[in-house]
C-alpha cells in the first residue's frame, strides 16, 4: 500500500469514528403543539424524578424552550404582600434532549437522564 492509500484509510476511519460519537450526543429539543401524550409522560417522569411529588406543569411545556424551571410557589401575607424567603432556593432545571431518534429528559443538577417513550421531540 502506498502512503496515499494509508492516509486515505486513516482519514476515513477517523471520520467514521467521529460520526459514531456524534450520533450518541444529545441536543436540546422542543415538543410540537398539541402533544398531550408527550406532556403526560413528561409530567409523570418529573414526578418520579422528584420522588413522587406532583408539580403543576404548563400545557405548553417544552414548546418554546427546551428547559423547564421548577421553583417554589410565592407566598403572600394575608394582606396580599409577597413574602420573600431568607434564602432563595435554586430552581430545579429539567431539559428536553434529543439523541438520535430518542427523546430524553435530563435533570441539570444531577445530570440524570430518563428516556421517554415519545419520539415527538424536534432538535432545537
Amino acid at each position: 500500500m502506498t502512503l496515499k492509500s494509508l492516509l486515505f484509510i486513516g482519514l476515513t476511519m477517523t471520520s467514521l469514528a467521529a460520526c459514531s460519537i456524534r450520533a450518541h450526543e444529545s441536543v436540546a429539543a422542543l415538543l410540537p403543539e398539541n402533544s398531550s401524550e408527550a406532556r403526560a409522560e413528561i409530567v409523570a417522569t418529573v414526578s418520579k424524578a422528584l420522588g413522587g411529588k406532583q408539580v403543576p406543569i404548563a400545557q405548553d411545556v417544552f414548546q418554546e424552550s427546551s428547559k423547564l424551571l421548577l421553583t417554589a410557589a410565592p407566598v403572600s401575607s394575608p394582606s396580599g404582600v409577597k413574602v420573600l424567603p431568607k434564602e432563595a432556593k435554586k430552581a430545579l432545571v429539567f431539559e428536553l434532549r434529543k439523541q438520535g431518534d430518542n427523546c430524553l429528559l435530563k435533570r441539570a443538577d444531577t445530570q440524570q437522564e430518563w428516556p421517554l417513550q415519545t419520539k415527538l421531540c424536534i432538535a432545537k
